[in-house]
């Protein structure tokens, strides 16, 4: 919400008077075993003619005492800073947000409409005592879900819950226990991290919803959760909360599942066949590449395998390696519960011809689980794409991207339809990414964030991909800078081509 505040101000500034500039419209300040402290904001007129300010209360709290400027005037091309002091009380601990409401008028003799703007700054206050923090935190698991589709395993919905005026980043442990009668013990079968890559912010009184994923089916049994939760503020302090739940999963959760449990690690395959010029023909050795077979059930399967390629995949029509040079070893496994076995790929094209065998070829190979549940044969199927690169590859994209609707919305917004063709013209396979950017030419600066659209999207030899990308655009964007960047395939942060296009706006 407090992005969309202000990228909203900054295009009312830029684009309908072009003439004054703030440092920020959002700051904030810590008030840490104190109750006061000054922050500042700094206004300049970048116009040939006097600019009048006026600034007002917008959201205000009756914990805070803030002492301000209420008028400014600025001469052309002159900067002042406008000083707020913040005074807190002694019930004010807690976080909070404090808008002012920023009227100015440049004194032309204009339509007022034209000749004024109002815009709101922000002041997020954090107000700790080191001495008496209070934070509540509450955490709450409902009842799981079991996955039947693309993603195979069991959910467990969660809600966080901060209770209190602070803000705080939250980060912790999740762990599952299966609990025994008979010997009155718990047996840790699974912990993760929470927010593994980086601490999320609970705001105050405020929830938030996520799931925590399991790759495995559990077994009928009864289980406990544990959930090591830990909260703070920066280096200000740190407290610790602990959630516990026991459990139990009957047999009827899995009463209709008509589907087994099975995974690979990894789920790809790449492999590069080596090509050697004897003295009359290139010559090549067998490769072999490992796949681990993951039975993430609790039922014994048996995994049968083969290569598949589907008449809908038009994308390896083509390029569709010759299944006869490619072997499964063993092509039958019988695997128990939670058990992991390796199965081997041989490619082996010493047979082939390898002069007209250049760039990446593909095919899928299938894998099938299946399990007898008393009188039922459920069972699951998969699909490893396999990749076998015999070099000189070739890695280049074509791309053609312009407006195809530019519709007024407004006097302040068009509805732009962008259309984009990228088609890959080489003989392996590459990733693309495109970058949006809303430019102004008046100003000859960027107006809000970069968009990136289909980030590290794969594209096989041959396959074109067509799509439209919906764009608003503001008063004042003249023109739109995108950039289509094409990568290697086999190493997506190598760059081999970017596309340029500027595309103009009319109203």
């Amino acid at each position: 919400m407090r992005k969309i505040i202000l990228l909203f101000i900054s295009f009312t500034i830029f684009n309908l008077l072009f003439s004054l500039n703030v440092d920020s419209f959002f700051k904030s300040v810590e008030l840490v075993n104190t109750k006061e402290k000054t922050v500042s904001f700094y206004f300049t007129n970048d116009s040939e003619s006097k600019i009048n300010i006026h600034i007002s209360p917008f959201l205000e709290n009756s914990s805070f005492e803030v002492s301000y400027p209420s008028e400014i005037s600025l001469l052309p091309y002159e900067t002042k800073k406008a000083d707020f002091l913040v005074k807190g009380s002694k019930i004010s601990q807690g976080t909070y947000i404090l808008a002012f409401s920023v009227t100015a008028d440049d004194n032309l003799p204009m339509d007022s409409e034209v000749a004024k703007i109002k815009f709101p700054i922000i002041i997020k206050i954090v107000d700790i005592n080191t001495s008496n923090i209070q934070i509540s935190l509450d955490m709450y698991c409902d009842t799981l879900v079991l996955s039947t589709k693309d993603k195979l395993g069991t959910f467990f919905p969660v809600q966080l819950s901060n209770n209190s005026n602070l803000e705080v980043d939250v980060w912790g442990t999740f762990s599952l226990y299966k609990l025994s009668d008979e010997l009155n013990d718990e047996q840790l079968i699974f912990q993760k991290s929470l927010f593994k890559d980086q601490s999320i912010n609970l705001l105050p009184h405020t929830n938030q919803e996520g799931n925590i994923f399991i790759e495995k089916y559990l077994t009928p049994e009864e289980y406990k959760i544990r959930a090591e939760i830990y909260y703070g503020y920066k280096n200000y302090f740190q407290g610790k909360y602990v959630y516990e739940k026991e459990f139990k999963i009957s047999e009827d959760l899995y009463k209709e599942r008509n589907i087994v449990n099975i995974n690979t690690d990894p789920d790809q395959i790449y492999i590069k066949v080596p090509k050697e010029m004897s003295p009359r023909e290139y010559i090549t050795t067998p490769v072999e590449f490992s796949l681990d077979v993951v039975n993430n059930d609790f039922l014994d399967m048996n995994v049968f395998f083969d290569f598949e390629f589907e008449e809908s995949e038009q994308s390896f029509y083509n390029r569709k390696t010759n299944d006869k040079y490619l072997s499964i070893i063993p092509k039958e496994l019988s695997i128990t519960k939670y058990q992991e076995l390796e199965t081997k790929l041989i490619a082996d094209y010493r047979r082939s011809n390898l002069v007209e065998l250049t760039g990446e070829y593909y095919t899928n190979l299938t894998i099938i689980g299946e399990s007898n549940e008393g009188t039922t044969t459920i069972q699951s199927k998969i699909n490893v794409p396999v990749t076998i690169d015999f070099g000189d590859n070739v890695y280049n994209s074509e791309s053609k991207v312009y407006i195809e609707e530019n519709n007024i919305l407004n006097d302040f917004y068009n509805n732009i339809i962008i259309s984009f063709e990228i088609e890959n013209t080489g003989n392996s396979s590459v990733h693309y990414d495109i970058h949006i950017k809303k430019w102004n030419s008046i100003t000859n600066s960027q107006v809000g964030d970069t968009i990136i659209v289909k980030p590290k999207q794969k594209l096989l030899p041959e396959q074109t991909n067509e799509f439209t990308k919906k764009l608003v655009t503001e008063l004042g964007v003249d023109k739109i800078l995108i950039a289509v960047v094409t990568r290697k395939g086999t190493a997506s942060n190598e760059i081999i081509k970017v596309d340029n296009y500027s595309l103009n706006i009319d109203r």
